[in-house]
């Protein structure tokens, strides 16, 4: 049975020297995986459409719970990303933590969606990379069913505190007074941020996806909140991808 459907190109790993394996991200089928025959000799517009970060028109042919490549066009390739290292390790985050997260057969497009909006995003330098990567984090796990609760404080359910303190754990905030009367675990971690923070969490987490990408913060603010995002996705979604360390180290290099 021949399948068509729009992907993007997470992974391409090589199967010997008889072709490679790509794994696509897909609305229909969420995370997909096929084997490309001769990838090598593949040439034209099929080998773009096949490459890492390419979002493609796939012509799969299935074969009870197997899938091979017949044909691809390309729709938009994201070869840039290869061209800076610090957006080549921040897309290769978000590809990871796709392909670890966002089951075979989960019909979904706001993954892809939001994928590929923060792709054109970083590709083009429209938004700071630094800014991305708590968004994309922040709106992937609330995707993915993994949402913080954004509302009001857990104690006095003040909605506007001026300052609070945010537990990746818990997944909810307190403002400061009620913190600072509260029975609290040694190995409790929490994230102190003023209300500039909980307003781009709340943004990231609300908004419809037309507006997702129209704020601006500052470095302050971006940086806890992007420590929290971290923190929160990997406990809550149970994961922790290489590429994240990767990232981290790639920043810390630029910033010496």
């Amino acid at each position: 049975m021949l399948l068509s459907m729009k992907g993007l190109v997470l992974r391409e790993t090589q199967a010997g020297d008889k072709g490679r394996f790509i794994d696509i991200l897909t609305e229909e089928l969420g995370v997909v995986t096929f084997f490309v025959r001769g990838a090598k000799k593949i040439t034209g517009k099929s080998t773009a459409a096949t490459q890492l970060f390419s979002y493609a028109d796939f012509c799969i042919e299935q074969r009870r719970d197997r899938y091979y490549y017949q044909s691809a066009k390309p729709i938009r390739i994201f070869y840039q990303l290869r061209e800076n290292l610090l957006n080549l390790s921040l897309a290769s985050y978000f590809a990871e933590l796709i392909r670890m997260t966002v089951t075979k057969g989960r019909q979904d497009n706001s993954s892809l969606r939001l994928v590929l909006n923060t792709f054109f995003y970083l590709t083009e330098g429209k938004r700071d990379p630094s800014i991305l990567k708590p968004l994309f984090e922040l709106r992937f796990a609330s995707e993915m069913g993994f949402m913080p609760d954004v509302l009001m404080c857990r104690g006095c359910m003040d909605h506007l505190p001026e300052k609070l303190v945010f537990s990746a754990q818990e997944g909810c905030f307190w403002c400061e007074d009620c913190y600072n009367k509260m029975n609290k675990s040694e190995d409790m971690i929490v994230y102190h941020m003023k209300l500039s923070g909980l307003e781009m969490i709340r943004h990231i987490t609300l908004v419809d996806m037309e507006r997702l990408f129209n704020f601006r913060a500052g470095d302050e603010t971006i940086n806890i909140v992007s420590r929290f995002s971290e923190d929160f996705i990997c406990r809550h979604m149970a994961v922790k991808p290489r590429s994240l360390e990767f990232y981290h180290n790639v920043k810390a290099s630029m910033c010496r």
